[in-house]
């Protein structure tokens, strides 16, 4: 069960490329590192003491409502929630067996409450709604907690922001920051590169050649961004961490790495809520964790602060 002990220094902070479906039952050898470095930081996770009260989620796939306008941040507090099977591909004809697909987990609307109040005192307009766990969460978490070592506190899911504002995003992690100290540990799940437009080039491509061509232009892109935003992440004082990561934002990278921002915003808030690094200790910026993939089109970059 969840600790009632205040940690003596803040909870990392932490940001994991979650993949989809494909990532529990396709054995490819790059879909096998992926699959190691979550289970490792799930065993990290496990080992932390005191326990967490809550884990506080923010995902590529629960960005506020358009409904509701800009600088809106919804809350879930839905008692039993239900695994969405949020899937881009429609599986009911090649992979129907993912749709039984579940993933055991605790909620805990009281706490959920909790963090809409905070939200509201840091002067966020925040919404409580009701929705289930999305592949952002499971699918990752399904590797990273699996039946033989499940995991023992419950989940808090925030939403991030709606559109392109991408400094709310880091403002957003900010006003999270403080419950670290309250026995929230913070986990971003979302993609440090996510283009389907590039991948969907590569797929056009009228020949094997011009295939392979499209496909090295978009490895390069990915590389590259991926490089950029390792940078960027690293800083270990707040203010030159956000510089950087605002930068990104003018690279020819950067929208072609993301059409789409929702998968890049929750790192965002992960960088937000990290703050300055700790002055005593080892402390550092954002260390990257595990062994790198990087494809075109995709990176699954993991990173924590500590």
């Amino acid at each position: 069960m969840p600790s009632a002990v205040t940690p003596t220094r803040p909870l990392p902070v932490y940001f994991i490329g979650h993949a989809g479906v494909g990532l529990l039952f396709n054995d490819s050898p790059q879909n096998r590192i992926v699959q190691s470095n979550l289970r490792a930081i799930g065993e990290e996770i496990r080992a932390i003491t005191p326990r967490p009260k809550a884990i506080l989620t923010f995902s590529g796939h629960f960005e506020a409502g358009e409904i509701h306008g800009p600088g809106v941040i919804e809350v879930n507090v839905k008692k039993e929630t239900y695994i969405q099977h949020d899937f881009v591909n429609d599986f009911h004809n090649t992979k129907p067996f993912v749709y039984e697909y579940e993933w055991p987990h605790q909620d805990a609307p009281d706490l959920a409450l909790d963090v809409w109040k905070h939200l509201v005192g840091q002067g966020i307009k925040a919404k409580r709604v009701e929705r289930g766990v999305d592949h952002g969460v499971w699918v990752p978490f399904k590797l990273m907690f699996p039946p033989e070592a499940p995991l023992d506190i419950p989940i808090v899911q925030v939403s991030t922001f709606h559109g392109y504002d991408l400094e709310s995003q880091i403002s957003l992690g900010e006003a999270v920051a403080s419950l670290r100290n309250e026995g929230y540990l913070i986990i971003a799940s979302g993609m440090a590169v996510h283009s389907f437009a590039s991948i969907g080039e590569i797929q056009a491509a009228p020949s094997d050649a011009a295939r392979e061509a499209a496909r090295q232009k978009v490895l390069a892109e990915s590389r590259t961004f991926d490089t950029h935003l390792r940078a960027a992440v690293a800083h270990r004082r707040a203010v030159e961490r956000k510089k950087a990561l605002l930068e990104l934002e003018g690279l020819p990278e950067f929208r072609r790495s993301h059409p789409t921002v929702e998968h890049f915003t929750p790192l965002l808030v992960a960088a937000g809520a990290a703050g300055d690094a700790q002055k005593d200790g080892d402390g550092e910026g954002g260390r990257p964790l595990g062994e790198d993939v990087v494809e075109a089109g995709m990176s699954y970059l993991n990173v924590r602060w500590d």
